[in-house]
């Protein structure tokens, strides 16, 4: 049953990662600017996760150290911040530069990794690093010559990176406090944090969140049910059962799905160089998924 389950996770990840992206630009062509996107979607889970959680996690909100209570709202935090750069890439660069170039993930987490949790990678997992991050480059590279990669390529690919970086605080936190905190109840905690930090930016830049036209509120509440229900829960809960550095190399396969998609939907043409790319990530996030399971099932995994 965990393998099942896991498997379940992953699959979920990888079809949020690919259609997520679609569906942002679909709802950005609606109208609605991007802070408001995010403010929506943050705002929509939190509270529609609050009668859950004060149903079923009473009693564990109320054992919350003040320690997990803060990393918990600092993780939110970093959230925001790569939900926030993720949208303004995409003004900026097209849908496969954004989701190959945010996935540049495992660079930052393996280190912290191997130096704050002691864990040991084997030889076919570094590997299927390097494939992996080889082709992000193929498909970055190849992204700047297509006739489809956007206004301005260059400043949506360092926004994306930046948000990379983001997301990789907010796993790693994630993969600490998961072990002691119910992934639910995480979740809700990050997304209560996030939530705030976006209506401060919503203020500063005084951007009216009504006004819209209807369709773009709809996708809206497509982008939460994608991102933040099959995406960022499932997400926390299968930081029970991989490596944030493992998990993010998985993650890596929703790029591919982002650009079959981009091409029949946006015309977005991918290059040889992209092609080639993709190839190389899904070789190597098809290594990595299965190290790590082989890793994870010699030792027993934590149930929810």
């Amino acid at each position: 049953m965990p393998r099942r389950r896991a498997l379940l996770i992953i699959l979920t990840l990888v079809f949020s990662a690919g259609v997520t992206p679609i569906a942002i630009r679909v709802t950005q062509s609606a109208g609605m600017p991007s802070v408001v996107i995010v403010w929506i979607r943050l705002w929509l889970v939190t509270l529609g996760l609050a009668p859950l959680i004060w149903l079923r996690y009473r009693d564990a909100l109320s054992r919350l150290t003040r320690r997990q209570a803060l990393l918990s709202f600092v993780a939110g935090f970093w959230l925001a911040i790569n939900l926030l750069m993720l949208f303004v890439a995409l003004e900026y660069t097209s849908v496969l530069m954004t989701s190959v170039i945010r996935r540049t993930t495992p660079i930052w987490i393996v280190l912290p990794e191997i130096l704050i949790f002691g864990v040991v990678f084997s030889r076919r997992f570094w590997f299927s690093l390097a494939f992996t991050l080889a082709g992000v480059a193929l498909v970055a590279l190849g992204g700047l010559s297509a006739i489809e990669a956007g206004s301005d390529p260059l400043l949506g690919g360092g926004i994306a990176i930046f948000g990379s970086f983001c997301i990789s605080i907010y796993l790693l936190i994630g993969r600490q406090l998961n072990n002691v905190i119910p992934p639910l109840l995480y979740s809700f905690l990050c997304f209560l944090s996030a939530a705030l930090v976006t209506t401060i930016f919503v203020t500063i830049t005084q951007t009216p969140v009504t006004g819209y036209p209807a369709d773009s509120y709809i996708w809206a509440l497509v982008v939460t049910v994608l991102a933040q229900v099959l995406g960022h829960i499932f997400m926390n809960v299968a930081l029970q059962y991989f490596t944030a550095t493992a998990l993010s190399i998985v993650l890596q396969a929703g790029v591919v799905v982002s650009a079959v998609i981009a091409l029949f939907v946006f015309g977005e043409i991918p290059s040889f160089w992209q092609v080639l790319g993709s190839a190389l990530v899904i070789y190597g996030v098809t290594v990595a998924t299965v190290e790590q399971t082989r890793a994870n099932w010699k030792h027993q995994p934590r149930s929810q």
